[in-house]
Order: structure tokens, then C-alpha cells, then sequence
């Protein structure tokens, strides 16, 4: 299995794409930028907001278990790991590595 990276940051969704990999990447990159309770008939769905109130340290220990909850709607991708960080900004940054399987 490959290994790829997607991250919180904002970019444009390929509509077009053919690849099966680009289409699973993309869908588990929204399923990030999504926010639970966002998605209407499946509140469940997307990043819980809550954890984004912890304190840094606290975070980075819920962050795992909340993404493989996530990868849950995308069967094809599995998380091996995740790190977040605080930007110049404040914003939080997540970079998230998976492995796509065929």
C-alpha cells in the first residue's frame, strides 16, 4: 500500500478525476475539512469541533483516534499517523499521513 499526505489546508476538489488513489485522497481531505454536524442526515459526520479547545499536548493525544473515526466513511484509506501544529497565525495545522489501499 502507498502512502500519501493530505493536511486541513483549503484546495480545490478535482470533479474530473479518474484515478481511484486521487478520489480516495480527496474524499478523506474533505471528510477532514468537514465539521461534525455540518452534514445534514448524518450529524456523525466530520471533524470534531470540541477537540479543537484542548490545550496543544491534549489535542495531539485525541487526534488519532478521532481521525480513524473519521476514516471510517472512506473504507479505503487507513491513518498511520498525525501530527498537529499551531500556525504564525493561530491556526491549527493537521498534516495526516495514510495508506490507500487498491
Amino acid at each position: 500500500m502507498a502512502r500519501y499526505q493530505i493536511d486541513n489546508l483549503p484546495a480545490p476538489i478535482d470533479f474530473q478525476a479518474t484515478d481511484k488513489t486521487l478520489r480516495r485522497l480527496q474524499n478523506a481531505k474533505n471528510l477532514l475539512m468537514c465539521r461534525m454536524g455540518e452534514v445534514p442526515f448524518d450529524r456523525f459526520r466530520g471533524f470534531d469541533t470540541t477537540l479543537l479547545e484542548l490545550p496543544l499536548p491534549e489535542l495531539r493525544t485525541e487526534l488519532l483516534p478521532e481521525l480513524d473515526r473519521l476514516m471510517i466513511w472512506e473504507p479505503g484509506a487507513e491513518v498511520v499517523s498525525a501530527e498537529a501544529t499551531l500556525l504564525t497565525g493561530g491556526e491549527l495545522y493537521i498534516k495526516v499521513i495514510l495508506e490507500i489501499s487498491e
